[in-house]
């Protein structure tokens, strides 16, 4: 283990999806040995994530704006509705290039189990 901030940007990075205890070393440490101009860019930009971005009050997915492009878009045809788990998702689909509808992103997997279903989305688009 190591001291300090080292190990605190080592264990912040490791509480991050799909990156372990080596790969959040091995960024550390990359993060360590830029310049830093490349780390106030790397903090700008987690700055505006954090301050600029949010979910579209309508279907749910990421936005710098109140309604995603998506939404906002007039030549979309709203009588068409994808139903994602994620925004990726959104992203996933859009890449076809064979949708034209519009999407309701909810925020996570359906588990009917533990109470988390149709009617727990808390979006405009249900």
């Amino acid at each position: 283990m190591f001291e300090g901030p080292v190990q605190d940007l080592i264990d912040e990075l490791g509480k991050l999806p799909g990156i372990g205890p080596k790969s959040a070393q091995r960024i550390a440490f990359h993060l360590l040995s830029v310049e830093p101009p490349d780390i106030d860019r790397l903090t700008a930009v987690l700055a505006k994530v954090r301050d600029g971005v949010r979910f579209c009050a309508v279907c749910g997915n990421v936005s710098d704006n109140e309604r995603c492009r998506i939404c906002a878009d007039p030549r979309r045809d709203g009588s068409q509705v994808c139903v994602v788990e994620e925004p990726k998702d959104v992203q996933a689909v859009e890449r076809t290039r064979e949708f034209r509808g519009r999407y309701h992103v909810l925020g996570g997997a359906l588990d009917p189990l533990s109470g988390w279903g149709p009617t727990s989305c808390g979006s405009a688009s249900c």
